[in-house]
């Protein structure tokens, strides 16, 4: 007589992966094999996975989950495929393949187009950024040679100035000089004159020995 089976439950994790034209169970089943499962779809559209394997010390490890097949699914389609990494997938077809969804198509062109006027604005305001230094590039440029038209303006005054200050010396001077020269022309004519005056007048001869005057 074989003696009675020592079992140890598992619970093995699993998720539903849908798209457009079918619905996946991805059940993970780690240290089985292709032959230590079952795959059932019983009368009221329940989906039966299970399975059982041996362990070290004559234990067993099994396991047993149910699914209720999603609707609109083709029971008579269903498939099942067992990875060596010890995942298996059962691939239950849709009867009619999903349309695309108006509203995420419309939703997804919305957000496109937010992204491009976000791209668009971005390079509006780079434009604006790069226009701006420019200007201020160009308004340091005219302040720079208006500082020195305005430099060059204020040398020449002050030459001008100068050269007009250095010609005014220059004309006082000239009017000192031809003052000074007039005085002494006048100094001497008058020495001359006095000369002249000495020499025709009889009465600038020598006076008497005694010094008295004598009567006319």
């Amino acid at each position: 007589m074989a003696a009675a089976r020592t079992y140890a439950d598992f619970v093995p994790s699993h998720d539903l992966v849908e798209d457009a034209a079918k619905q996946t169970l991805v059940v993970n089943l780690p240290g089985f094999k292709k032959e230590h499962l079952r795959v059932q779809i019983d009368n009221y559209g329940r989906l039966r996975v299970s399975g059982e394997r041996q362990l070290e010390g004559g234990q067993w490890s099994r396991f047993r989950k149910e699914f209720q097949v999603p609707e609109g699914c083709d029971a008579g389609g269903i498939r099942a495929r067992f990875e060596k990494d010890g995942v298996l997938h059962v691939i239950m077809p849709r009867l009619t393949p999903l349309q695309d969804d108006p509203t995420a198509a419309a939703d997804h062109e919305a957000e496109a187009a937010r992204h491009a006027a976000a791209a668009e604005e971005k390079k509006r305001h780079e434009e604006m950024e790069e226009e701006d230094a420019r200007r201020r590039r160009a308004g340091h440029e005219d302040d720079y040679a208006s500082d020195e038209g305005e430099g060059a303006h204020r040398q020449a005054a002050s030459a001008g100035g100068q050269a007009y200050g250095f010609a005014r010396d220059r004309s006082r001077s000239g009017m000192v000089r031809a003052l000074l020269l007039a005085v002494a022309v006048a100094l001497v004519g008058a020495a001359g004159l006095y000369a002249r005056y000495r020499w025709m007048d009889p009465s600038a001869e020598t006076a008497p020995a005694d010094g008295a005057l004598s009567d006319y």
